[in-house]
């Protein structure tokens, strides 16, 4: 039987159990460590947040996105019996008011950390020949990180975080 999305030929009988290779369940399983990672981070700076839209920010991109992709990889992971990493703290509270990183520096911290994180959802892409429906959770992941990464640019020009390049303006003789 072959499978296309939900689209079935042949007989069911004949039908596998989805295939996921040994490079495709490690990709999962870092992308996951990646994941518990960047919520620990992103906990730690809503300590230390100052600006309330920010904050928003930082509280959206947890529940939002990170903690419903975690949800999804760790589903794939049990669905192929792969052993979960150990996961964070589900909170973490440090006493805020210290001042020792501003706004801004978190910013451009995630910024920085997306805008690389992209190059990583390519790379993992790239990577997945075996699994088409993995494949495809990891392209919707790369898509929503896209968004993200647009919506980060205009949030941090807004804010006056991001440093934006001098227009060109050629030389006419």
């Amino acid at each position: 039987m072959v499978q296309i999305g939900n689209f079935h030929i042949g007989k069911a009988e004949t039908a596998q159990q989805p295939a996921l290779d040994n490079g495709e369940a490690f990709l999962l399983w870092d992308m996951l460590v990646s994941r518990y990672d960047i919520i620990e981070i992103t906990q730690i700076y809503q300590n230390f947040g100052h600006d309330p839209d920010f904050k928003i920010l930082l509280q959206r991109g947890l529940t939002k996105t990170l903690e419903k992709e975690v949800d999804i990889m760790e589903k794939e992971l049990n669905r192929y019996r792969i052993p979960l990493p150990n996961r964070p703290p589900k909170s973490v509270r440090i006493p805020a008011g210290t001042g020792i990183l501003e706004d801004r520096f978190m910013f451009k911290q995630i910024f920085t950390g997306i805008q690389a994180f992209l190059d990583n959802h390519v790379k993992t892409i790239r990577s997945i020949i075996t699994n088409d429906a993995l494949r495809d959770i990891m392209i919707n992941f790369a898509k929503d990180e896209l968004d993200i990464f647009n919506d980060m640019c205009k949030y941090g020009k807004l804010k006056g975080w991001l440093e934006v390049p001098p227009q060109f303006t050629p030389n006419s003789h």
